[in-house]
């Protein structure tokens, strides 16, 4: 044990490794005794068969926890997103800690530091993160016990409840849709009159849409398995006379899209995305939907899933019963959707249809 700069650090010789260099572990620490402690403990995590890896940092089991949910299906987008809360909300602070170094203090700390930057939701995401490559890193030798799950999660700040607009509102914005000349604009005009999920949206399919017909059968979502949320969310709709017109744009439209792109053109079957025919992503779409409502004089303080709030308030505010209403947005159950299942895709719902066209009905009369 000897002297270095303004503290003490202890080595212990460990023989010779198998290319023939000499192995010593080594701790740092203020005082002799501190030092004494971490070479205790160290010697104790090597007979457990933990590695001397003072490299090991919470950085480096991040990346490896990704790597590892990317190997085993997790989609592109998920690993994203998880990158940038990492990147914006946990490596800055922890990044460079060695995870054998790491107490529940600093994760605490840190999580009460994000408090007051994070919604609680947004909060525990981000401790799931570190809590879960913490114990990748454990199973792995890298460290004897993961401190991360000695915390709990504090409540941070509160989040923006959902909301939905007035018939006013919806009104403003369903015309700005049809002829502002917004891409998105039967996105929009779609959700609103459906009630469709954002993920629902997003990866609805031509195959799905009998615009004969007018209706649509919803069986997949842009989620991890392509699946949508719930067996429940699988129904059929029918579709309003503002529906089936929306979509009959975009159809023309993407046929012009094919004859300019040619080759290029990715048809992948998509309703809606980029006029190469590759998806949308859900920032892309909460960008160009706030653009929206701001040209509808709604401002900006607004997100695609409400539009599927918007299609509820004004059904039940229709006097549509909220079994009915339950059936049509595919919840679980009448109470937010907690008990009856839809096992069947069929008979297509037409209630929803009948409604949207009587409430938004001056919306075609001032158009004529």
């Amino acid at each position: 044990m000897y002297r270095e700069g303004a503290g003490w650090t202890g080595a212990i010789a460990l023989g010779r490794g198998q290319d023939g260099r000499r192995r010593r572990l080594k701790r740092k620490a203020l005082t002799q005794a501190a030092v004494m402690d971490k070479l205790i403990d160290a010697v104790a995590d090597l007979e457990k068969g933990i590695q001397a890896d003072r490299n090991y940092t919470v950085e480096r089991a991040f990346n490896n926890l990704l790597k590892a949910l990317a190997s085993r299906g997790r989609s592109a987008a998920t690993v994203q997103t998880y990158r940038q809360l990492a990147t914006g909300h946990l490596l800055p602070q922890l990044g460079q800690a060695r995870v054998q170094d790491l107490t529940a203090d600093d994760v605490e700390r840190w999580l009460f530091g994000r408090a007051e930057q994070l919604s609680t939701s947004t909060l525990g995401i981000v401790h799931g993160l570190l809590t879960r490559a913490l114990r990748r890193a454990q199973r792995h030798d890298k460290l004897a016990r993961n401190v991360s799950e000695l915390v709990d999660t504090p409540r941070g700040r509160t989040g923006r409840r959902s909301r939905s607009m007035s018939a006013a509102q919806a009104t403003a914005l369903l015309r700005q849709a049809r002829e502002g000349g917004h891409r998105l604009g039967p996105y929009v005009t779609l959700g609103l009159l459906t009630g469709l999920r954002t993920e629902e949206l997003r990866a609805l399919r031509w195959d799905q849409v009998d615009l004969q017909a007018g209706t649509i059968v919803v069986t997949r979502s842009a989620r991890s398995n392509g699946d949508t949320k719930t067996p429940g969310s699988r129904r059929g709709l029918r579709l309003c006379a503002l529906a089936v017109e929306a979509l009959q744009a975009t159809q023309s439209q993407q046929a012009a899209d094919r004859l300019t792109a040619g080759p290029a053109y990715a048809n992948r079957g998509l309703v809606f995305g980029w006029p190469d025919g590759t998806a949308w992503t859900a920032g892309h779409v909460r960008y160009r939907f706030q653009k929206m409502t701001a040209a509808a004089g709604l401002g900006t303080e607004w997100c695609p899933r409400e539009l599927r709030h918007t299609f509820v308030s004004l059904m039940s505010d229709d006097g549509v019963r909220v079994e009915k209403i339950s059936d049509l947005v595919g919840h679980r159950n009448s109470v937010v959707t907690q008990t009856v299942y839809r096992h069947q895709l069929r008979p297509v719902i037409e209630a929803g249809a009948e409604r949207m066209q009587h409430i938004f009905a001056n919306v075609t009369a001032t158009s004529a």
